[in-house]
């Protein structure tokens, strides 16, 4: 019996899921800790409500659906939200988390 090709399939899907979804999650861990950080050296939130945030965000193209948004009201300001969800789409789109760091 020659698996050959189920071998090298095999082999072709294990280097895939390396070379692509391990390099995707390594980028978004570094998305998630620059925003984290950022957020957290300006506003003063739960960190479970600040991961769900940056999570959902992250999982919904760079926007807080109004459902989250009215879920999330009564822990967080507006503001608060507002910005977390600017700085997980500036990082998405390849920006440093803030405006003034595109400057240095």
């Amino acid at each position: 019996m020659d698996v050959t090709e189920g071998v090298a399939f095999t082999l072709a899907m294990a280097r895939a899921s390396l070379e692509i979804h391990l390099r995707q999650e390594v980028e978004f861990l570094g998305l998630f800790d620059d925003v984290a950080r950022y957020i957290n050296d300006r506003h003063d939130l739960r960190s479970t409500d600040l991961a769900t945030l940056i999570v959902t965000i992250y999982q919904n193209g760079g926007k807080l659906s109004n459902n989250r948004r009215k879920r999330f009201a009564e822990r967080v300001q507006a503001h608060v939200l507002e910005e977390i969800e600017a700085v997980v789409a500036r990082r998405m789109a390849g920006k440093p988390p803030s405006e003034t760091e595109d400057q240095d």
